[in-house]
């Protein structure tokens, strides 16, 4: 175990140093890819590249959703049924795009400008009759910086994203509302609906500072915990496998692009692809296993929450009482957040983060 543990360390002392930040669909990914493509047929295992497109950041598609908040604010203080009638509009529209790219069960940035991008994916075979396939899955990209997942702020990250769930929601009852109030004779509650609506464009606005801080002034990270850690420590399992092939049990190593662009579209992509002929499969996805004591994601995204699957979670229950000393416990991604297990949790997938 020590020595899988010293031999992943290194691989990620090696990614860090030779490839830094890797950005979605950029050539730092794609030249990572490629390291690993050849590293690992080196080793005889079948690796292939699978191509889909992506927007490279989530910038866009989180600008839009302020954007729809704030025009729709503006247009509550215009005295006309015609700009209420509007701006009602724009809130059903950007709460559409919000709830799309919090729960994962539409996908919004499909209407934004793509690039290309690919997964890798690596079969391991059995060293005798296939009776199980595993899928093993890391997200290869790193991320701009934000202020966001700063460590003062990122405990309070999912709580936050509640509130300003729940505040644009209440924005777009408010402004369904509007443009039917003087005909019901109720002028207070006009005034109500202005002040709830410049509430949430206010929201909305300080988003787009936040989002327009990040992308004018701040890095892209090396991304060694997020995710070099998931990379190095599949590929060394990868190449253990390669060595020491598992009896009845096929393995397929996958390393994903474009996780960090606000919708896991990788692992998306592997999903609407290769589903099919993985159905029966459990699938494990590591992600940010750098630091700490070791986590099993039991719950991700938000409205609804996703969840993994039920056999999944009992399998890690049994892990955790055979083995007290790794002290792994249950945990959930904060409410807004996700991992590559996205897809799969929602298609009901015998899946689980790790």
């Amino acid at each position: 175990m020590l020595l899988i543990m010293s031999t992943a360390y290194q691989n990620l002392r090696e990614i860090i140093h030779a490839f830094g930040a890797r950005p979605a669909t950029s050539e730092a990914e794609s030249r990572l890819r490629r390291y690993l493509h050849r590293r690992l047929q080196e080793r005889g295992l079948t690796a292939f590249e699978q191509s889909f497109h992506s927007v490279p950041s989530l910038t866009p598609a989180w600008m839009a959703v302020s954007l729809c908040f704030v025009a729709s604010a503006v247009l509550a203080w215009q005295g006309a049924l015609l700009a209420w009638g509007m701006g009602a509009l724009c809130s059903v529209v950007g709460m559409a795009m919000f709830w799309g790219l919090v729960s994962g069960r539409w996908d919004g940035m499909r209407l934004f400008p793509q690039r290309e991008s690919a997964n890798l994916i690596v079969v391991a075979p059995a060293s005798s009759e296939v009776r199980r396939r595993v899928v093993l899955m890391a997200h290869i990209d790193s991320q701009r910086a934000a202020l966001m997942w700063h460590p003062r702020h990122v405990r309070a990250f999912g709580r936050n994203f509640q509130l300003q769930a729940g505040l644009l929601g209440v924005h777009t009852l408010f402004a369904l509302m509007l443009p039917i109030a003087p005909v019901v004779g109720q002028s207070w509650s006009v005034s109500l609906a202005r002040g709830v609506m410049t509430l949430g464009g206010l929201v909305a606005l300080y988003g787009m500072g936040m989002l327009l801080h990040r992308e004018m002034f701040l890095p892209w990270v090396q991304g060694a915990n997020d995710n070099g850690s998931g990379t190095a420590a599949l590929l060394t399992i990868l190449e253990r496998i390669a060595e020491q092939p598992l009896p009845h049990t096929e393995v397929w190593g996958v390393f994903t692009g474009c996780e960090e662009v606000g919708r896991p579209n990788g692992a998306f992509a592997f999903e609407r692809e290769y589903g099919f002929q993985l159905r029966e499969a459990e699938f494990l996805i590591v992600d940010h296993v750098g630091l700490g004591e070791p986590r099993y994601l039991v719950a991700e995204a938000m409205l609804p929450r996703a969840r993994a699957h039920p056999e999944m979670i009992r399998q890690f229950e049994r892990l955790a009482q055979a083995h007290p000393e790794w002290r792994l416990q249950p945990s959930a991604v904060p409410h807004g957040a996700y991992t590559d297990a996205l897809p799969f949790y929602l298609k009901g997938y015998k899946a689980i983060a790790l």
